[in-house]
């Protein structure tokens, strides 16, 4: 096996989580450990505090001139040396005896409270009864739940969110408080990030978890929604005649799909094609399971049609239909994959009784009990948004939220509540001073060692 690179980064050890965020954007990154620090549950055991170990596969920048750069830059945002740590770097090349496993020693369940839990994924773990837990990856984007920060946003939503509830994770790193607001009851969830690279992350967290997102990731086939509503075989004219249309030119992943669907095959149940429901036409429709499968090219990855499906899938969730999108190179590479994939979630829809079917009286949903509705993870900032939520996070960096504070609170219904954390309190003063210019009015404040996270409403 090739050798890897070691870089051994001295900074203040409550920089842990900015400085491996940006080893993980810059570099060939596979994993960070802060140098002989063991926890169990939020109590350190032992530590050689101040040193990030960093473990490079390649190196195609030079880390010494990335990291003199990155430091300056948070020193210009108001970072003092004495915060920041002197960033000394030392470059070792190691030979490769499984480093992946090495690092992963170091990371335990983490309890954030008596009723969550962040468990890394390769970690077997018995919840307590009524326990939430989040499955994820330590390391693999801002926001593992063992920092401060991420844990006080955690314990605020924990305490403020309203069952049903809306909310906003604004600067979501690895989705880890969207997630959590799912498991805690929200209705719908959207998280968003300025940094290209840990959207796909958050997904593959949120999928982990078995939350469903919108919309899935690009050659995976992932289910989004359910809901319930009006009688789904009430339908336009004109969708109607396009049906009879696509019914006579289907694509060739339609027909290769068909084959498999057509006279029951799939586990006994009937399929349609090209359905008409409402004004819009489905690929296909099982009828007793209230399933709709959809087919999507890759032009379904552009904005425009993005919004389009958004608008779309909004509509079929309205009745009470289950939506499962499947990208076109999945049916072409990976039919058996699909094939599964589609029996599995066919099971585990609920089978309406003929005498029901077709005026049901009872919602039916795939979606674990109390995480129905949508999860949105895309590239955005809060200035561009203008939907208003319910509860918003915002676990960013002070200097950040003083610039963006009357954009997080534009976002805010009426009644809503905004979480504020990032915060060293030696630098509160700086949001509080924002939090007063938006005539914000704290109702409660949360610390954590050096920390601060406030909770604030209109």
């Amino acid at each position: 096996m090739d050798n890897y690179f070691e870089l051994k980064i001295s900074i203040n050890p409550n920089m842990e989580d900015i400085v491996s965020d940006i080893c993980f954007t810059n570099f060939n990154c596979e994993g960070v450990v802060l140098a002989e620090e063991t926890y169990k549950d939020l109590v350190m055991t032992a530590t050689t505090e101040g040193t990030l170990r960093v473990f490079l596969t390649s190196m195609d920048k030079n880390p010494i001139e990335v990291l003199k750069t990155e430091r300056e830059i948070l020193k210009e945002r108001g970072f003092s040396d004495e915060e920041l740590g002197t960033w000394e770097v030392q470059l070792d090349e190691k030979e490769n005896q499984d480093w992946s496993k090495k690092w992963k020693e170091k990371w335990t369940v983490t309890h954030v409270t008596d009723k969550i839990a962040v468990v890394p994924s390769w970690l077997e773990y018995n919840p307590k009864p009524s326990e939430i837990t989040i499955t994820l990856d330590p390391g693999c984007a801002f926001g593992t739940g063992t920092h401060q920060t991420t844990q006080l946003c955690m314990k605020a939503l924990e305490k403020y969110l309203k069952p049903n509830g809306s909310v906003a994770d604004i600067g979501t790193g690895s989705g880890i408080l969207a997630i959590l607001a799912k498991k805690l009851g929200a209705k719908e969830v959207y998280g968003c990030d300025n940094d290209e690279t840990v959207i796909d992350v958050a997904i593959e967290n949120a999928q982990k978890n078995g939350i469903l997102v919108y919309p899935p990731l690009e050659g995976r086939s992932k289910s989004l929604i359910s809901g319930c509503g009006e009688h789904p075989r009430k339908y336009s004219q004109n969708a109607k005649l396009n049906a009879k249309e696509l019914l006579k030119n289907p694509t060739k992943q339609e027909q290769k799909l068909w084959k498999h669907l057509n006279k029951s095959q799939l586990l006994g149940y009937k399929f349609r094609r090209q359905q008409p429901i409402g004004n819009y036409i489905v690929d296909f429709f099982c009828p007793e399971l209230r399933l709709v499968v959809e087919l999507d090219g890759g032009q379904h990855n552009e904005l425009q049609n993005i919004e389009y499906d958004k608008l779309r899938d909004d509509f079929l969730k309205n009745q009470e239909l289950t939506v499962v999108r499947i990208w076109n190179n999945d049916i072409d590479n990976n039919i058996d994959g699909v094939i599964e994939y589609l029996k599995n979630t066919m099971q585990n829809c609920v089978k309406m009784p003929k005498w029901i079917y077709p005026t049901p009286k009872s919602k039916i949903s795939t979606l674990p009990q109390g995480e129905g509705g949508s999860l949105t993870f895309e590239l955005n900032t809060a200035d561009k948004l203008t939907k208003k939520y319910d509860f918003v996070c915002a676990n960013i960096l002070h200097n950040v939220l003083f610039e963006i504070m009357g954009d997080l609170k534009n976002i805010m219904a009426d009644d809503g509540i905004l979480s504020l954390s990032g915060i060293l309190d030696e630098k509160k003063d700086i949001v509080l001073e924002a939090i007063k210019r938006e005539n914000l009015k704290i109702m409660d404040t949360l610390t954590q060692d050096q920390w601060v996270s406030y909770v604030v409403k209109k």
